[in-house]
């Protein structure tokens, strides 16, 4: 088993040794495991991230080519917006 280092503040380790039953150790293991998994996590979602992104990319290529390049998302989304929350559409 490999021997790791830790430099921690002087009133932190006051506070751990106020608390002698706990195996100090163990719980930096436990975190360190825990954010490793974590950090897995988070890479992976950025993998899910970039995927989405490039898909949203290729749609909204297929789009302009289809409805010309003056084709705006944003404009088609103001237009249900206002269509959808208009006081002059609801009836």
């Amino acid at each position: 088993m490999a021997i790791v280092n830790v430099r921690i503040p002087d009133d932190l380790k006051t506070r751990m040794s106020n608390l002698p039953e706990l195996n100090w150790s163990e719980i930096v293991r436990e975190a360190i495991e825990s954010r490793i998994s974590s950090e897995r996590r988070r890479g992976r979602d950025r993998e899910k991230i970039r995927g989405a992104l490039k898909a949203q990319d290729r749609i909204a290529e297929t789009l302009a080519r289809r409805y010309s390049r003056s084709w705006k998302g944003t404009e088609v989304i103001r237009y249900w917006r206002e269509r959808r929350y208009s006081s002059s559409t609801r009836r």
